[in-house]
């Protein structure tokens, strides 16, 4: 496990993000929240926690760099059975853009 991923899992934090050694960002939040927040503080690059592999393709296939700490075919619901409403809602876009698009309008309505 690398130093950042000891780092996450040692901490109350379920997203943090690194540049070059330098801590800069961390969210304490839950679900997908994070990873927007994220995104909205610093943009897309360097993201990722919990994976799919439909997610690992479209960071890969945009040359985006990676790590994770679990990997998973499909993200589902906290029940475990059911997908997750965010991965059911961009499971077949394949533009970055508008699925950051699509899961905003769907967090502004909850």
């Amino acid at each position: 496990m690398s130093r950042y991923l000891e780092q996450l899992v040692n901490s109350e934090n379920n997203l943090m993000v690194f540049r070059e050694d330098e801590l800069i960002f961390s969210s304490s939040g839950r679900g997908i929240a994070p990873l927007i927040e994220a995104i909205d503080a610093i943009g897309r690059e360097d993201l990722a926690g919990v994976i799919s592999g439909g997610a690992k393709r479209l960071l890969s296939e945009h040359g985006v760099r990676y790590e994770f700490l679990e990997d998973t075919d499909v993200v589902k619901a906290k029940d475990g059975v059911v997908f997750c409403p965010f991965e059911r809602l961009v499971w077949d876009v394949s533009d970055p853009e508008e699925a950051h698009a699509l899961i905003r309008a769907k967090l502004a309505e909850l």
